[in-house]
Formats: structure tokens, sequence, C-alpha cells
């Protein structure tokens, strides 16, 4: 997994380029140009959703999401004043253990403001599989950082739940959440988290929506997006349309 590393640009391309920085002779795999691969398309879907206006595209998916109704309500009443981060530093939740032991967290991407903490995982859209740990992680995580904000555990999945999860078969998310919840909290450092608050919360803290409903969403909000300037609109239709094609 890529570490913490200051110099690397804030930019997508820059951290995409340090994701697979890590892939190694499986690099070959991407001379299609990373056709099915997560972070490739999360890397073009999403830059293109984060350029597009706030409030009509990236607001509107939240609110086609499903699940965590209050906490995507919060997400979108804030959307313009949001700090939206592909490929975000990775999260340790034991930063004292042996390397080898730290728990890590690598979210896909991030929209925080001053009231709200999203966490974006994506998934690609051929099967791809959830190692065991990763959603309890991944919501520990969540709950750690939020500190006071609402947070939203936001799955973008190739298709509808229950998710495969390496070794479990197809699971619910809240299922494969506790399922590991405790072994994942147990290990985990600087919190005052309760496992039992914690898996009373999942219901109100995870959403999900599938690319393709994502694809939707965009293609009818482009639909009726209307500006009084022409080259605005023309932008966003080239934005819109980078998307849905990616």
């Amino acid at each position: 997994m890529p570490g913490n590393n200051s110099r690397v640009r804030d930019s997508v391309l820059g951290r995409l380029l340090q994701e697979l920085s890590w892939v190694g002779a499986n690099i070959r795999d991407f001379h299609d140009g990373g056709l099915g691969f997560e972070n490739v398309l999360t890397a073009e879907a999403l830059t293109a959703l984060d350029f597009l206006p706030r409030t009509d595209f990236l607001g509107a998916v939240l609110q086609a999401a499903h699940g965590a109704v209050a906490a995507r309500s919060k997400a979108v009443a804030e959307i313009e004043q949001a700090e939206v981060t592909l490929f975000p530093d990775q999260l340790v939740l034991r930063p004292n253990a042996p390397t080898n032991q730290t728990l890590v967290v690598q979210p896909d991407g991030s929209v925080i403001s001053p009231g709200s903490y999203v966490m974006l995982e994506a998934k690609r859209i051929r099967t791809s599989a959830f190692q065991p740990e990763q959603l309890a992680r991944e919501y520990v995580a969540l709950m750690r950082e939020a500190r006071g904000r609402s947070p939203l555990l936001l799955l973008i999945l190739g298709s509808e739940p229950p998710v495969p999860v390496r070794g479990h078969g197809r699971m619910g998310i809240a299922e494969a959440i506790s399922r590991h919840l405790h072994s994942v909290l147990d290990r985990t450092e600087d919190h005052d988290l309760d496992e039992s608050s914690l898996k009373e919360r999942v219901p109100e803290v995870l959403a999900w929506i599938t690319w393709q409903e994502l694809g939707s969403v965009v293609t009818k909000q482009r639909g009726i997006f209307c500006s009084d300037n022409p080259s605005v609109n023309a932008t966003v239709s080239r934005l819109a349309d980078s998307l849905t094609d990616s």
C-alpha cells in the first residue's frame, strides 16, 4: 500500500500514478488503458464529477444513493463548501504496531465540509470482492475521523448488494461490517468508540449507489442543466459525457 508522502502532488493524476507505482509487474495489465480497474475508473469518473457544478451533479448523485438519508442530506446541504479529494492519504488505525500490523485504510475519495465527512469506496464494474475486514476498517476509520461531523460511508458498486467478500461469498453490507467490527475496533488506537453504538449506527452512516445509477443521474442532470452562457453548457456536456464514457 502507498504510504503518506508529502512530496506527492495534490492532483488526481499524481495520486493515481502513486497508486500504480505499487502494482509491480502487474503494470502490464494496464496496457489497454486500465479498462476494468477500480483506480482508473475512479480517477476518470469522479474527477469529472468533482468538476461539474456541485449541487446539480455530485449533490444529485448523493441524493440518489440508498440509505443514510440524514447523513446524505447533510452532505448535499454543504456540497458547495466541500473539499473533494480522490485517493486521499491513508488512515492508519494502529500506528504504534509493527509495520505489517498497522491496519491501514486507503479510501478512494473523501468529501469533507464543516459538518459532513463522506468517505468514498468505489469498486470496479466487473466483479470485485471486498477484503474480509475492509468494510469494518473503513467504517471504524470514518467514525474516528469524523470528529463531530456527520459521517457517511458511500459505496459505489458494480451491482446492487449483497456484496462479494473474499472468503465469505456475498453478504449484506451491514453484516460484512459487523462480522469484523469487534476485531478491528479492539486493535484500533486513539478513539473512544463504543462497539454497540457503532453497530446501531451502521444504517444511518452507510449508503450505496451503483455505477449504472450514478451514470443515469449524470445523464439526467446533463439533460436539464441550463446556463445563460453557451460555453458553460458546452463544458458541462463535455464533462458529463467523459464521465458516462468512462
